[in-house]
């Protein structure tokens, strides 16, 4: 670089300046002197070294900060454009953590300069004298010749500074860090950064671990595995067992759903889904522990459950399989082609598989069923508060509770306690499970509202009074229609203090019409007969009717809403009495009472 040559401070050079944007007091202290009038070699005589100052000029120049105002040569030009593009960064070479070369530069400086200088003393001074690492020395230039100079040993500063960059960037990565953490391999000298560095380490690899536990989670095929999940069900049951698919599950927990499973030679259970949700920690065991089995929607035929519970002699599968608890969902009980829906609960199974015990319970809580086996003979137990039963027509019962047994042939309860429509019933009833299925029983009845339970059977048929009755059930069908058409309850009835409206029989009788008398009522102290009920209606034969001096005998017929009656009805006066025969036809809701001749 020319010594003549005059630089002055550029508009960026001057905000450099007042907002001390330059760090390095070296390269600060040059751009504060330039002025514009001062030459190149001036400046030099002030530092004491030409050489340190062509080259701070010239980083200055390459910054944009300064310009000259006088012509160089053409060779200058080339000289400085050499010296720029060797040049570093000084104030960015001060902050790297490089090898040591205050010494090297010194050494150049007594070389090249008889003078003392003061400027590159404390240039020198000013780099930090760190020892270096060791892939820095393995690295490193050889040391410098005697015909090395400054140039040279800021170009051994950038070489060193260089090589430790490299070093640097070939650290691991994040999730090869984390694992080294743990292993041990990484020392505290090696944690750099804030303490938060690490804590977003471990964050991220959580996150990619999950994301590959989760994909592989869902990504898994499954269905190769159908096969031998069928083998193995069909052993730990005793049943065959089909599975139409199979496919991981989310909700309400990660487990593995088995869909459209049939178990029975006839499908006697099907399960709409099966969630398997395993103690994670015995998947790779020799015995994988299932934590819950949910079963959701599943209908089981009664008749079916005696098979689930038979013992085995050996179960193969339990030994590789354990299940620790068995829930149900939204599930139902079938007998013959009706259910009784909304249950859930629980199942129980002993190690060899089989079934043992069972509680189920309505969504409301207004049915329970409890059961369990005992020397091959399920025990059962049913209660029920505020409960309608399945079907039409639906009776309301404030209260069940009826005990019995279950095995393949029968469905047996020993006693049945009701309490409904203000009143009780008590009795037995028995279910004939072999085709056709047969039912049988025998209900006491006392203290009925009997207006109400003919809002149940015929709403329009208007009778009050308190009914008891004693009555025998016989039926058997193959569906629950076809039960219903054969099923005959038959014995007493008895209604006491009642009244029967839109009939009055004393009317008839004493004040006769040639169409008919309508309307009014009929009240009684005891009205009973014996009863026969079928699906076609009701009749009540040898009836007997008695209020005071009003009394009534005959048959009457309750069938398709219409009453069909022939009575004897008698009026006792004080002197005489009078026996006069009446018919009782029509509507339940408009029935007519004519006075037969």
């Amino acid at each position: 670089m020319n010594e003549n040559a005059v630089f002055i401070k550029t508009e960026a050079g001057e905000d450099a300046v007042s907002k001390r944007t330059i760090v390095q007091r070296n390269l600060r202290s040059v751009l504060i002197m330039i002025d514009g009038r001062t030459p190149v070699g001036n400046l030099a005589q002030q530092f004491g070294d030409p050489l340190i100052v062509e080259g701070l000029v010239g980083e200055l120049e390459h910054r944009g900060l300064v310009r000259r105002v006088d012509n160089a040569s053409n060779e200058e030009d080339a000289d400085r454009s050499e010296l720029s593009s060797i040049m570093v960064d000084i104030e960015d070479l001060v902050s790297q953590p490089i090898t040591p070369v205050a010494d090297d530069i010194r050494r150049a400086h007594d070389r090249s300069s008889a003078k003392e200088s003061p400027v590159l003393d404390e240039f020198a001074m000013a780099i930090p004298e760190l020892n270096a690492p060791a892939a820095a020395v393995a690295v490193a230039s050889p040391p410098p010749a005697d015909s090395d100079d400054v140039r040279g040993a800021i170009r051994r500063a950038m070489m060193t500074s260089s090589a430790d960059a490299g070093v640097e960037h070939s650290a691991p990565g994040p999730l090869r860090r984390v694992f080294d953490l743990f292993a041990g391999r990484v020392s505290g000298a090696d944690r750099k950064g804030p303490p938060s560095s690490l804590a977003k380490r471990l964050v991220v690899g959580s996150f990619v671990l999950s994301a590959l536990v989760i994909g592989t989670f869902f990504l898994y095929p499954y269905s190769r595995h159908l096969p031998q999940m069928e083998q193995l069900a069909s052993e730990l049951l005793g049943q065959p067992v089909r599975i139409a698919s199979v496919s991981p599950s989310i909700f309400p927990e990660p487990s593995i759903a088995l869909e459209g499973l049939r178990v029975g030679e006839g499908g006697q259970l099907d399960v709409a889904t099966v969630k398997l949700i395993p103690r994670v920690s015995t998947l790779l065991s020799e015995r994988t522990v299932m934590r819950e089995v949910r079963i959701e929607r599943a209908g089981l035929n009664i008749a079916f459950l005696p098979e689930l519970s038979k013992r085995q002699d050996i179960n193969w599968a339990s030994r590789w399989l354990k299940v620790e608890r068995i829930s149900v969902v939204d599930s139902s009980l079938l007998l013959l082609d009706g259910s009784i829906g909304n249950l859930n609960g629980t199942l129980d199974i002993n190690e060899d598989g089989a079934l043992t015990r069972l509680s189920l319970a309505s969504t409301d809580g207004g049915l329970k069923l409890q059961g369990s086996i005992e020397s091959g003979v399920w025990n059962v137990a049913l209660t029920a508060l505020g409960w309608r039963t399945p079907g039409q027509p639906s009776l309301l019962l404030d209260v069940l509770e009826a005990t019995g047994t279950l095995n393949s042939q029968r469905l047996q309860f020993d006693k049945v306690d009701v309490k409904l429509y203000g009143g009780y019933a008590v009795g037995n009833l028995s279910v004939g499970l072999v085709s056709p299925a047969t039912v049988e029983g025998e209900m006491t009845t006392s203290r009925l509202a009997i207006a109400d339970l003919l809002k149940v059977f015929a709403p329009t048929l208007l009778l009050t009074g308190d009914l008891s009755a004693a009555i025998a059930i016989r039926g058997d069908g193959e569906t629950l229609e076809a039960l219903r058409r054969t099923l005959r309850a038959s014995g007493k009835l008895g209604v006491q203090r009642g009244q029967i409206e839109r009939v009055d029989l004393v009317q008839a009788v004493r004040i006769p019409r040639p169409d008919g008398v309508r309307g009014g009522s009929t009240r009684f102290d005891r009205l009973e007969g014996d009863v026969l009920a079928d699906a076609s209606g009701l009749s009540l034969t040898g009836a007997t009717m008695s209020s005071g001096l009003v009394g009534a005998q005959g048959d009457i017929r309750l069938a398709d809403g219409l009453i069909n009656g022939r009575l004897d009805v008698s009026l006792r006066g004080s002197a005489t009495t009078v026996l006069a025969p009446v018919s009782i036809e029509g509507k339940y809701a408009d029935p007519v009472v004519r006075l037969r001749r």
